[in-house]
């Protein structure tokens, strides 16, 4: 059950944002949910850069800056669309205003 609820804390914290390991190396990833233990998912970067489940979970910050991680950005050039599947392949909205609309 503790398990459990740390997926859904995670998954929900990271839903339509970016990621940023604490560390020496600051870059902003993109986001992707990654099978964890027991059929959960936790965030990681999209990437594929290794990491710790137990050390990711509540020590990555969710953030909204653009992704500069050169591997992430060689997957999806667009820094600004940090758009993942959720609860039943669901995919978020981006309700940001297009360029040059002002509402």
């Amino acid at each position: 059950m503790l398990l459990k609820r740390m997926s859904e804390r995670e998954c929900a914290r990271f839903r339509n944002r970016n990621l940023r390991q604490r560390g020496a190396n600051r870059r902003v990833h993109e986001v992707e949910l990654r099978d964890w233990v027991g059929g959960l998912k936790l965030p990681a970067p999209a990437c594929h850069q290794p990491l710790d489940g137990f050390a990711l979970a509540g020590k990555s910050e969710a953030v909204a800056a653009p992704v500069d991680c050169t591997k992430c950005l060689s997957r999806n050039p667009d820094p600004f669309a940090p758009l993942t599947v959720i609860d039943g392949g669901q995919l978020a909205l981006d309700l940001r205003e297009p360029d040059g609309v002002e509402g």
